[in-house]
């Protein structure tokens, strides 16, 4: 298995460039940030996915259970589509300092996706659709190892960071196994030809002469352009759609006055306190800064403030180094492969593992761990485990996910593996009766003295 859960449907949109970030500030371990969230003040968080048990999105755990999920098209979303390293953006109810939160809405950003043109693995650089991807060692990989596996024509979606120099650092590479029908890219406008009906995105000339185009073409803004596979042809792509993004998170709509936290790179130094990072206004002259002296072009920074509509006038700045290194997953054990194991969804090598708690030889199906790690290709590999006996694991929430086995009744059946009692639960999308073997349920609850997982929430889906 590898790091992502089950493979979306189709294609799917590149990748977060760095235009943002937007995320709930704070750690999962408590910060010294405050509460971002409260009646008067809607709060965003959008960033890559570093965590699951809840989804985890830059230290802010959001239980998700109950909550719609869809992608940025409007596509119903389901837990198990969702990876490490993909891009989300979540409205609801977080605190900074406890790093937990509530999920009202996620919407899924969707990665560029076409075929790869150019491969150089000692740089470890690809081209897609006329766009320079670069990868570090945080980088995480689905449906292949790693960059030496992959080939000139092969079919991959990028989520990553857009840098200051246009490129885009990637957070997760997908490589499909099948054609797909339709390309999509994003990233920020170069030159633009009104008259021709053109404009230059990284390498790539797009033609926009048929498409419909939301917002205001120019210079330098984001935006997400599709086409039909078909429509590429010597470097230019004749685009169906184009869509400028004319506020924060990636086009997702984010109202004056929410609280807001950006992740992204600075195209040049503030200048009267304004810059801009990774396309997104932003005004510095009120934040502290911490993490270094000085913004320079090309930092990596971690903002947080209130969007005004058209600026994140922010409070705070951090200079962070973008090396990931901070995954964790929360969960019951579903699968053992020797060191391996698979908890919700993501497999995880314990091999060089520190136990604080239990040892690797105790690991069982259906067993709580709690794990921190880093990305190595296309497992986490895990650095700090904290293994739970059933007794200390009882009354930690966690989310699960998957289809049901071992049905008996509401009150037993399996999930993974793991023993689930739903009887007192409260059901979205069905009814108790609904529960069967194979059906898809997503479920929110903790175990209790005798192991078995005791549901207080359950999504019962039928599209997955």
């Amino acid at each position: 298995m590898t790091i992502r859960f089950k493979p979306l449907s189709g294609a799917a949109w590149l990748a977060l460039s760095a235009s943002l970030l937007v995320s709930a500030c704070g750690g999962g371990g408590g910060s010294s940030g405050t509460t971002a969230s409260s009646a008067a003040q809607t709060s965003v968080y959008s960033g890559p996915i570093t965590g699951f048990g809840s989804v985890i999105v830059n230290g802010v755990r959001f239980d998700t259970v109950g909550a719609p999920l869809t992608d940025d098209d409007g596509n119903a979303v389901h837990l198990s589509d969702l990876a490490l390293g993909m891009t989300v953006t979540v409205s609801g109810e977080a605190d900074d300092g406890t790093g937990r939160g509530t999920a009202h809405q996620l919407s899924l950003v969707h990665g560029t996706t076409g075929p790869i043109s150019a491969i150089d693995v000692p740089n470890g650089q690809l081209t897609l659709l006329g766009q320079t991807v670069k990868t570090n060692a945080a980088t995480a990989y689905d449906g292949v190892t790693g960059l030496a596996a992959l080939l000139v024509g092969d079919v991959v979606e990028v989520y990553g960071v857009v840098q200051a120099d246009g490129s885009l650092l990637a957070t997760l590479i997908e490589k499909y196994t099948a054609p797909v029908a339709t390309l999509r890219v994003m990233g920020l406008v170069g030159t633009v030809d009104a008259t021709h009906h053109t404009f230059q995105l990284g390498n790539l000339t797009v033609d926009y002469g048929s498409a419909t185009v939301s917002g205001t073409l120019a210079t330098g803004k984001l935006v997400k352009v599709k086409a039909a596979a078909s429509a590429l042809a010597n470097n230019v792509l004749k685009a169906s759609s184009v869509k400028v993004s004319e506020g924060a998170a990636y086009g997702v709509s984010v109202a004056a006055g929410s609280y807001l936290k950006l992740k992204g790179v600075a195209d040049a130094a503030p200048v009267n306190g304004q810059l801009t990072v990774s396309g997104v206004p932003v005004d510095v002259s009120q934040a502290t800064i911490s993490g270094g002296s000085a913004i320079t072009a090309g930092a990596y920074l971690s903002v947080r403030g209130t969007w005004s509509g058209t600026v994140l006038n922010a409070t705070k700045v951090e200079l962070e180094d973008f090396q990931g290194n901070a995954d964790e997953v929360f969960g019951a054990v579903s699968s053992i492969n020797g060191s391996q194991v698979v908890v919700n969804g993501v497999t995880v090598d314990l091999s060089t593992a520190s136990f604080e708690h239990g040892t690797l030889g105790q690991v069982a199906v259906g067993s709580y761990i709690e794990i921190k790690g880093h990305v190595q290709g296309n497992l986490l590999v895990a650095t700090q485990a904290t293994l739970q006996t059933p007794a200390g694991a009882q009354g930690l929430s966690y989310e699960q996910h998957g289809r049901i086995t071992d049905f008996v009744s509401a009150s037993s059946f399996k999930i993974n593996g793991l023993p689930v009692d739903a009887s007192g639960a409260k059901f979205e999308g069905g009814t108790a009766a609904s529960l069967a073997n194979g059906v898809y349920v997503e479920v929110k609850g903790a175990q209790n003295g005798s192991g078995v997982y005791v549901a207080t929430q359950v999504d019962i889906s039928t599209g997955n």
